[in-house]
């Protein structure tokens, strides 16, 4: 099935920027079983790998889709195998010939494209962005670590690439690494399997792997919250901890959860994660996503008019990530059509996602997600029960009932085990009084709206 592959890069090349096609689309080969629905895509490294999906894996998998006219399942593989061993030893040295971008990529694990020029700033953002300027930008590390928390697509990688980008800008000698939470688990763990096979291979591997991250000047970690409940990698990371912060060497991460919140990490961890500045990405209001639209829209060469990416900013609310996927989908229906950017098209470009973002939310599935979000049943949540942790999962249900359905003050006091609208209206008020004061309590309102509105 040479020809859909085919297709596909050629529908990749046409919605994409010819830098980004050539760096990471060009040499991606595939193997396709249209009738099982189901396509290997064959990269170059496992560190290329992880990038593409990553950062392009949404936009490949909905060209495939739309080429092949159904659902696919997508399997990324390397096409040859690799060893920790290789992984530790000098790129330059041991890898195939590379282009000069990705060879200085597979260095630091920053994607060039990801910047603050390329970043929109707005309500949503405004303190972790001008946190994370003054990061990049400082001669001596400020804020550290700096840690970065927020749901899902609302930029936190951005973010944090562009840290990376402009500390090295700044200061082109210095020693950078960007990586993922589960990147630097795999790297440990491979460490880890030769301890009882040879003595000699294991001490190296430990020393070059512990020399990889001590001697940085930056290190961001995305996802940090992967490290939970691995005890191991945990003392590890201590250590590298140890040895780059008290000596002025600044470390960055991101979470999808705030820290106070981390699920089984050492208490000594956790301690010393929380020591420095810690701030929330939060979803993008409308004005900041009809900015984020027109700018995505222009980089991928797409004519988007702002009334349709006010059309587009009023279906969409939940993150950046589907922001991003709504210009690449529309980008692929009008070229395909060979039409115009209108209201029209948009809307058929996009019917399926306006018609998904169009469902009520109903009561029992915010009485749902909060139950699981904090430990309870939908039982207990309606139940008389006055203990403190529950009133509060109470409290946070009432109030994002209130937000997000149209059920009146004596409908949700019914709906919630036969309260008084004063019950309701004191929740109410409460919650939304805090969430102004209270970190914690405003990450859980988003991270629940999210949930409840996916």
């Amino acid at each position: 099935m040479t020809d859909f592959w085919t297709h596909c890069l050629e529908a990749l090349r046409e919605s994409t920027p010819a830098q980004i096609y050539q760096n990471w689309y060009a040499d991606l080969t595939a193997e396709v079983e249209l009738e099982a629905g189901s396509v290997a895509i064959f990269v170059s490294s496992g560190f290329k790998m992880n990038k593409v999906r990553e950062a392009y894996g949404q936009t490949i998998q909905q060209i495939v889709n739309r080429i092949a006219g159904k659902e696919m399942e997508i399997v990324w593989q390397v096409k040859e195998d690799e060893t920790f061993a290789a992984s530790m030893t000098n790129a330059e040295d041991n890898a195939p010939a590379q282009s000069p971008s990705e060879a200085d990529i597979s260095k630091t694990g920053l994607l060039p494209y990801l910047t603050f020029e390329n970043m929109v700033e707005g309500q949503a953002n405004q303190m972790a962005y001008a946190s994370g300027l003054q990061v990049a930008s400082s001669p001596k590390s400020i804020y550290n670590p700096l840690f970065i928390y927020g749901g899902v697509g609302l930029g936190k990688t951005h973010l944090m690439h562009a840290i990376g980008n402009r500390f090295l800008a700044n200061n082109p000698k210095a020693k950078v690494l960007c990586i993922s939470a589960q990147q630097y688990v795999q790297e440990f763990m491979d460490v880890m399997r030769l301890r009882n096979l040879n003595n000699e291979r294991f001490s190296e591997a430990m020393r070059q792997f512990e020399a990889r991250y001590r001697g940085l000047d930056l290190l961001l970690i995305d996802d940090i919250q992967s490290f939970g409940g691995r005890d191991g990698t945990q003392t590890n990371f201590f250590l590298a901890f140890e040895n780059m912060v008290p000596h002025g060497k600044q470390i960055v991460l991101t979470s999808d959860t705030y820290p106070r919140n981390l699920k089984e990490f050492q208490e000594r961890l956790l301690s010393r994660l929380t020591q420095g500045l810690i701030v929330t990405v939060e979803p993008p209001e409308f004005d900041m996503r009809v900015q984020i639209l027109l700018q995505k829209a222009e980089r991928s060469g797409l004519d988007m008019p702002r009334e349709v990416a006010e059309i587009i900013a009023k279906k969409l609310k939940s993150n950046v990530r589907e922001l991003e996927g709504a210009v690449q989908q529309v980008l692929a229906y009008t070229r395909f059509h060979q039409v115009d950017v209108t209201i029209d098209t948009v809307k058929l470009a996009l019917r399926d996602i306006f018609k998904a973002s169009s469902v009520p939310v109903t009561i029992e599935t915010i009485q749902q997600t909060v139950a699981q979000h904090y430990g309870f049943k939908v039982a207990e949540l309606n139940s008389k029960s006055r203990k403190a942790k529950l009133v509060r999962a109470r409290q946070v249900a009432i109030y994002l009932a209130r937000e997000l359905t149209k059920k009146s003050l004596p409908e949700l006091g019914e709906l919630f085990g036969g309260r008084d609208h004063a019950t309701v209206i004191y929740a109410c008020k409460k919650i939304a009084s805090e969430r102004n004061t209270d970190e914690e309590l405003k990450y859980d309102l988003h991270l629940l709206e999210q949930k409840i509105k996916s």
